[in-house]
């Protein structure tokens, strides 16, 4: 078949892929052109999302410059709701509907319809998914350390501005006054995030690099790298690598999209959930300043990880 999005090609799979996928698919769309059309769906999507954005914005004369420019802790109410609003349409474009565009583009139908090619027809086992809760608990101190020496990294001054104007926009976001700004940025800055950027850079990045790379664990780290650059915040890319690596692993070896999709929304919730009960003077731990962690705690958050990564790799999933 030679129509644009239907271009089939055989070539050499790796196991990993094929297991991850399906065994009887041998026919598969080039991996350069479903990266390609990724690509380009999420530039389009980008593009027209932020279009609407500002259209809505002008009819309900919505200041946006203070968006662009000024947004930090001290926002007001209806400007952080608006902030808000252009960030969830800019998620839902480049990675929910850019994602699923191309993986039903590229799989539309038996043997690997896209449902089956993002493993997303079942829930995983309970067991599964508490065991990869627990992973993402467990983490945490190995994280923090992580971004401990990230912080030991010079980086240019420009690159420091930006991730202070940036530090500032999330402030702002996390200022929270009532249950429906908590509720909202568990929707747009942890539901939002966990089930489009799991679908972009584990659904489609991830399984396609497979079938080009044998070794798995370099594929989980160029996908990371990549999940981590594109968040732009250099101060804190190796601690977002570890954790994109994680997630790739669990999506690799539980075989389910649903596991990393929600472990990834467990690790955004807690952090949205934690700041909303500093706020409210609920708990004294304001999770937006920096921890030092110890080595030898780092060290046993590194064991841990690994001896539920063991029990996880035992369950059936």
């Amino acid at each position: 078949m030679e129509e644009f999005g239907t271009t089939l090609e055989k070539e050499p799979v790796s196991q990993d892929f094929l297991q991850f996928e399906a065994p009887e698919a041998r026919r598969l769309p080039k991996v350069h052109l479903v990266l390609f059309v990724q690509l380009g769906f999420s530039m389009a999507l980008t593009l027209l999302g932020g279009m609407v954005f500002m259209l809505v914005a002008t009819l309900l004369h919505w200041d946006t410059s203070v968006l662009n420019n000024n947004f930090s802790a001290v926002a007001d109410f209806d400007t952080r709701w608006h902030m808000r609003i252009m960030l969830g349409v800019s998620h839902l474009c480049t990675f929910v509907l850019a994602g699923w565009a191309t993986v039903r583009l590229f799989y539309q139908q038996a043997p690997l319809a896209w449902p089956d090619y993002l493993r997303i027809r079942k829930l995983p086992p309970g067991k599964t998914l508490i065991a990869a809760l627990l992973l993402m608990l467990v983490s945490i101190p190995l994280v923090l350390f992580a971004y401990n020496l990230n912080k030991m990294v010079p980086i240019p001054e420009s690159w420091r501005l930006m991730e202070a104007q940036t530090e500032e926009a999330i402030k702002g976001l996390l200022q929270m006054q009532n249950l429906g700004e908590l509720f909202g940025n568990l929707a747009i800055i942890a539901l939002l995030p966990a089930i489009g950027e799991e679908l972009v850079f584990r659904g489609v990045l991830q399984q396609q690099l497979m079938r080009r790379i044998a070794n798995p664990w370099v594929v989980l780290l160029i996908s990371a790298a990549i999940f981590s650059f594109i968040h732009f915040q250099f101060e804190g890319f190796l601690p977002r690598m570890l954790l994109g690596t994680i997630l790739g692993w669990l999506y690799w070896r539980t075989r389910n999209f649903w596991v990393p999709a929600i472990a990834h929304f467990f690790n955004n919730g807690i952090q949205i959930v934690g700041q909303y009960l500093y706020n409210q003077k609920l708990t004294s731990v304001d999770l937006e300043q920096d921890f030092s962690i110890p080595w030898y705690l780092a060290i046993l958050s590194g064991v841990l990880v690994w001896w539920l990564m063991r029990f996880i790799n035992k369950i059936k999933a």
